[in-house]
């Protein structure tokens, strides 16, 4: 089968997209703003790339859209104390996946053929514990959303978690204490981050969280999500049960500095491999994969200066 590959390059570690936050705004009001602003450049993007896959490609099984890790993330220098940080965090897994719900059921398949939505990660910080003893946990989640399938009157959609924390991931990084990074992530506030997640991959079921990441949204063509350093730190196989298929064929690299490894051994089954980075000016990749080992680039082509298309066969 044919699937179309349409990626959105955009710096995220140093982002461009967020603009400075008003005096006398609320972070959620701020965070309202920002999520508004974000959804809208990527459902003008996706319709871009729908209609340049549908030329340039014909009938293709899906066009698959990925946007880079931290993509929805806010700059943590706009969060002026702990008591912000907790009320954002609370607010970004509320009001991201109804965000990024909402943009999907405006692009109706009928119109746009299916499309897959990765899109790229929005980090958090859970506090655990209180006094000397406490520190944050991560939930650094991607969530996988279809505007084809839909549960009742919601697109189907699954979330991916980061398992790995890498020491650039939240501002400033002050030291390492053995399990724990420490983080200046705002002139005001230092945090004491757990260095791996306990969160493990979920899927949507009218309005909760259960089960397992679904991997299946084109048939015939299972997928497999890293985010960041679990492509260099997981071992193969380590979190299949956490996936509905184990045997992906593409492998979807959504990350903020981390290169693909030309000397790693993959997954056998796995046939391409796409890369999303935010470092720097943002990097977009395709690489094709035979038993395991990467073995050429695969060509894109710009159809804007920040959006690049590709044309894979899937067998």
């Amino acid at each position: 089968m044919f699937v179309s590959i349409a990626s959105l390059r955009q710096p995220t570690f140093k982002s461009q997209l967020s603009q400075s936050r008003p005096l006398g705004q609320s972070i959620r009001d701020y965070l309202d703003d920002e999520l508004v602003a974000r959804a809208e450049l990527v459902r003008r993007k996706i319709k871009i790339a729908a209609k340049a896959a549908r030329e340039d490609h014909g009938a293709t099984a899906c066009v698959f859209f990925t946007l880079p890790e931290f993509f929805w993330n806010i700059p943590w220098r706009e969060v002026r104390n702990e008591e912000e940080l907790h009320e954002l965090n609370a607010a970004y897994l509320e009001k991201v996946p109804a965000c990024i719900a909402l943009l999907m059921t405006e692009l109706p398949v009928e119109r746009y053929g299916k499309v897959v939505l990765l899109a790229g990660s929005c980090a958090t910080l859970i506090k655990v514990g209180e006094g000397e003893s406490s520190y944050y946990d991560v939930i650094n989640y991607l969530l996988a959303i279809t505007n084809k399938e839909y549960e009742v009157d919601i697109p189907l959609m699954s979330m991916w978690p980061k398992r790995h924390v890498s020491g650039i991931d939240f501002g400033k990084h002050l030291a390492s204490e053995g399990d724990f990074w420490l983080f200046k992530i705002s002139e005001e506030i230092e945090v004491k981050v757990k260095k791996l997640s306990s969160v493990r991959a979920e899927h949507s079921y009218f309005g909760g969280y259960e089960g397992k990441f679904i991997n299946s949204l084109v048939n015939g063509c299972p997928f497999a999500i890293n985010l960041c350093l679990d492509y260099y730190s997981l071992k193969e196989g380590e979190r299949d049960i956490q996936v509905e298929l184990a045997e992906a064929k593409i492998d979807f690299l959504i990350a903020c500095g981390l290169p693909f490894n030309y000397a790693k051994r993959h997954p056998s089954s796995l046939q391409f491999s796409i890369r999303n980075d935010g470092m720097g000016d943002g990097e977009v990749e395709v690489v094709r994969l035979q038993s395991g080992w990467i073995v050429e680039s695969v060509p894109s082509v710009k159809i804007e200066d920040d959006l690049h298309l590709t044309l894979i066969e899937v067998v």
